[in-house]
């Protein structure tokens, strides 16, 4: 069985954390604009329906 120091132990976590937060600041969120979002829906049924479900309830609250 290993037996590792209270120390040790912390300065091995320091180390994998100083790695972790190194990886996670240098990440850059993805540029995604509106171009790669429009048509991420599907022209189905189930897709229309909620359309049509939305354009109602928008209708109704514009109303109101």
């Amino acid at each position: 069985m290993e037996t590792t120091t209270v120390e040790e132990r912390l300065t091995r976590i320091e180390r994998e954390f100083d790695e972790l937060k190194h990886e996670v600041l240098g990440l850059k969120p993805r540029a995604k604009g509106w171009r790669q979002t429009v048509g991420a829906i599907p022209d189905d049924e189930l897709s229309r329906n909620a359309e049509k479900l939305g354009r109602e309830w928008r209708e109704q609250a514009n109303k109101d």
